[in-house]
């Protein structure tokens, strides 16, 4: 049975050991154009061949990261989506350095991002065919997407294909500046909501084209970090769509389907989803039938706490787990469940209890059977 995750590994940086010459050069003259330049040549970036020339970013956090893929069942899942990884190779190196080359195939189209984070597959499995979206453009002329919409064919074994639509909708982040008024602010807090708005309602109606008269029959998921919770009349689109199921909120409690810590609110939610075309929800539900084990999975063993039991601090009891999150500018839907408390002592890795900085993102990974 196959499986596949999302994951959003959280600002997945390589830094970069800084070359004399162009990368693979034998020529001494590069040596005297880099000694006018201030640093240098980056190292290649072709098929993985110079990972010695990078370092990675926090790899403390990709080591705990690749053991949480491997929950509950000590196997990496065979399909792994990547939310803000910064490029191919860092996708690569990851596969390489840590999840043991596990994947034989990896695939990301740089995107528009201005902090340079995108979306990317590994997979065991061939991807057969690839569409970047990072082009489409709404009524006004304007990009929809900033880190693309990446849809992938992938061929499963008993040559069935499976179609993902890997994404990582606008963030609710909006920095209030110096001396901003109310209405300014509140106006691009909307801006913000409206640009994710447009993001989903692109992917629902893509999808229900592109799989017209076919969505009983058709494997394909929605997959990724949606920037907002279930309830979100901003993601209403793809929540309220007629052809795509919510595997957490199909499979899961109310109380145990949150996916995200916000260290800084004290709230957890989810914002991380897998939503199954109804074809492929079927062969989760066959799945979960025949094995209840196989029910998705969040690992959660990697989130980590301001202030940890190593410090002379305990955890908190309890934190806020939020299906709505209200502001000035959000409509409230017309029933949603209440925000309610939800316990936080779970268990966690030892590297986690000791040191907090070894969190592995502040998103948990997802994992579905099929």
């Amino acid at each position: 049975m196959p499986s596949l995750a999302t994951f959003n590994a959280n600002n997945f940086f390589l830094r970069y050991k800084f070359t004399e010459s162009y990368p693979g050069s034998q020529s001494a003259s590069s040596l005297d154009e880099a000694s006018k330049a201030a640093m240098g040549f980056l190292p290649g970036l072709a098929f993985g061949e110079y990972t010695g020339d990078y370092i990675v970013w926090d790899a403390a956090r990709r080591s705990l990261a690749a053991r949480a893929l491997k929950e509950p069942d000590g196997a990496l899942p065979d399909i792994l989506c990547l939310q803000e990884v910064e490029n191919i190779q860092a996708i690569r190196i990851f596969n390489k350095q840590y999840l043991g080359n596990h994947y034989p195939y990896s695939f990301l189209v740089d995107s528009y991002d201005t902090r340079n984070i995108d979306v990317g597959l590994l997979s065991r499995f061939p991807v057969d065919r690839v569409r970047s979206h990072i082009d489409a453009l709404d009524d006004r002329g304007d990009r929809v997407f900033s880190r693309d919409c990446l849809e992938l064919e992938i061929m499963l074994p008993g040559n069935t294909r499976l179609t993902l639509f890997l994404n990582h909708l606008k963030s609710k982040l909006v920095t209030r500046e110096t001396g901003e008024s109310d209405a300014a602010y509140q106006g691009r807090i909307l801006k913000s909501h409206q640009k994710r708005f447009s993001q989903a309602q692109h992917v629902a109606d893509y999808v229900a084209k592109r799989f017209r008269g076919r969505h009983d029959r058709a494997l394909y998921a929605v997959i990724g970090d949606f920037n907002d919770t279930p309830y979100s009349p901003w993601l209403a689109p793809l929540a309220n769509s007629p052809h795509l199921v919510d595997v957490l909120a199909k499979y899961r409690s109310a109380d145990d389907r949150w996916t995200y810590y916000w260290r800084g609110g004290g709230k957890v939610s989810q914002i991380d989803f897998v939503l199954a075309s109804r074809a492929l929800n079927a062969r989760i539900a066959a799945t979960i039938a025949s094995d209840a084990s196989r029910k998705p999975h969040i690992a959660r063993q990697g989130l980590g706490y301001r202030e940890l039991n190593a410090s002379g601090a305990v955890l908190p009891r309890e934190l806020t787990l939020v299906h709505f999150e209200d502001d000035s500018v959000t409509p409230a839907p017309a029933s949603v469940p209440q925000n309610e408390k939800v316990g936080f002592r779970h268990s966690r890795y030892q590297e986690v209890m000791d040191d907090w900085h070894s969190n592995i993102s502040d998103h948990c990974p997802v994992k579905v059977w099929f």
